[in-house]
């Protein structure tokens, strides 16, 4: 059922775009099919999910500039103190619903307030989700609703091999709390990748350009995982992620991120405001 959806979604965005029609950013005319039962399933079975209990809370903008560059945040409260297992992120109405999964490690930490962020491609109108699994197994939802659209077939303004210069330069930084006393450091890895999902068009010659995204990162803190990521290609062009993790001996940062050509790419620490 699943691949069959996608496999719709990629069609009907190719016929537009070849058709020089585009996607347009407006309310649809329509009712859509609910999918999020069909990928609740999928990714989770009959186990319960607790929503809206404060457990997990999902940012997104109130009003979306690009559809292929929102910003999303998933926080957990410092009132939550158990330990994260796992955290996944859908867009149910997108070609490809599952943004990412996250599989914490023992340096993700304890206490204190967590986060990650990372900026997302939008195909329609469509309830975004967070659901975080804690140490016990228990499982908890938020849900925002992105009115945007189109930022799946966005076209490229810029040259596609120019946009391959540089590719896999990766940026790591550290952050200090505000009080040395917290436990939770933030990090940020910036990834230069196009990104491309095989769903936009190339200006200068009209073929659609072929799929090559970041499908792994691996972060570590002082050689212990803080987490792995699984993304697909709805995050959006020159991954950027931020995040905390547990203050450790000397808070380096190592980076691994593979993209689905098999590339490697690798980064380590640079603390903020340093060299």
């Amino acid at each position: 059922m699943i691949h069959s959806i996608n496999k719709l979604s990629r069609t009907l965005c190719g016929v537009a775009l070849a058709a020089g029609l585009g996607v347009l950013a407006a309310a649809p005319t329509h009712a859509q099919e609910d999918l999020w039962p069909i990928l609740r399933e999928q990714a989770f079975g009959d186990r319960p999910i607790a929503e809206g209990d404060g457990v997990v809370v999902l940012e997104t903008p109130q009003k979306v500039e690009d559809a292929a560059l929102v910003p999303l945040t998933v926080r957990v409260p410092p009132h939550v103190k158990d330990k994260l297992k796992s955290l996944s992120i859908f867009i149910d109405n997108n070609p490809d619903p599952k943004v990412a999964k996250l599989n914490f490690g023992p340096a993700a930490g304890a206490g204190g307030e967590r986060s990650f962020a990372t900026r997302v491609r939008v195909d329609n109108f469509s309830h975004a989700r967070a659901v975080l699994e804690l140490d016990d197994g228990s499982l908890h939802m938020a849900t925002k609703f992105l009115a945007a659209a189109g930022g799946c077939a966005a076209m490229q303004a810029k040259d596609p091999e120019a946009d391959m210069t540089g590719l896999g330069k990766t940026i790591v930084r550290t952050f200090e709390p505000a009080l040395s006393s917290n436990p939770i450091w933030s990090g940020q890895v910036m990834i230069k990748h196009p990104n491309n999902n095989g769903m936009q068009l190339d200006i200068n010659t009209a073929k659609f350009i072929p799929a090559r995204y970041v499908k792994e990162v691996t972060v570590k803190r002082d050689g212990e995982l803080v987490f792995t990521l699984d993304s697909t290609f709805s995050i959006s062009t020159n991954p950027n992620f931020r995040f905390t993790f547990a203050k450790g001996e000397t808070n380096a940062l190592e980076i691994t991120a593979v993209d689905t050509d098999g590339a490697s790419f690798d980064g380590t620490t640079t603390r903020h405001g340093g060299s």
